[in-house]
């Protein structure tokens, strides 16, 4: 049995990390998929799919498309950006959803699915989990459940997040607080600007809920698998 892991984040950052994490929790057979560096153009509406459920957009969202269809579940994980998913996470469902109603299809029905969902701070994942869970619901997916955590914004990393004031770091942590390890968050260290023993505590709580998920997913799997 197959669980294919979908990331919509920065290649190697946090998502990434939270979603590995959870298909390390299954004990199934995994594989990941980073959509960063595809190319996933947004939903035309133009109907090209509507005889064959197939988008005829000519880019990367259909090699992706077909490892998910394959699969015997599915994690897929985004970042927030603007209080919303990733754009490039909304393309991506926007296209799936789009081409498997017609005709009600619905070909990923019934499939079980986990969501991950990242933010910038507090570690909620309220916007993501509320874009995910309309579009699983499109897909008729079989929602096993979700985990969320706190990322890091990409002013930990694009060279100026000490000094700008719009920026991400200053958002969380003083003036003339300098960005070292042990303040980036990671799947150890969540929400480091609460405090070491509260990163570290929430760190362990993540890492446990995302291992939990991943088995109930794997339960589910070998459930449907054998036609209950």
């Amino acid at each position: 049995m197959l669980v294919v892991g979908v990331g919509a984040g920065r290649r190697g950052k946090f998502t990434e990390s939270l979603v590995r994490r959870v298909l390390e929790g299954t004990g199934l057979d995994t594989e990941f998929i980073s959509l960063s560096g595809k190319l996933v153009r947004p939903c035309e509406a133009c109907n090209g799919c509507v005889e064959t459920n197939r988008c005829v957009l000519r880019d990367d969202f259909d090699a992706v498309w077909e490892r998910v269809a394959a699969a015997d579940g599915l994690v897929f994980g985004a970042p927030t950006y603007w209080d919303r998913m990733n754009t490039k996470g909304a393309a991506f469902w926007e296209r799936l959803c789009f081409t498997g109603r017609h005709r009600e299809r619905f070909p990923l029905r019934g499939k079980p699915a986990a969501m991950v969902a990242v933010d910038g701070s507090a570690g909620t994942g309220e916007y993501v989990l509320g874009d995910l869970g309309r579009y699983f619901a499109d897909a008729r997916l079989d929602v096993v459940g979700d985990v969320a955590g706190g990322g890091e914004f990409a002013c930990f990393t694009c060279g100026f997040g000490e000094d700008c004031d719009v920026g991400g770091f200053l958002s969380l942590y003083p003036p003339g607080t300098s960005i070292e390890p042990d303040r980036i968050p990671s799947l150890e260290n969540q929400c480091p600007h609460l405090g070491d023993g509260e990163a570290r505590t929430r760190g362990e709580a993540l890492r446990r809920s995302a291992l939990d998920l991943g088995d109930a997913l794997a339960r589910r799997i070998i459930h449907r698998g054998e036609g209950a």
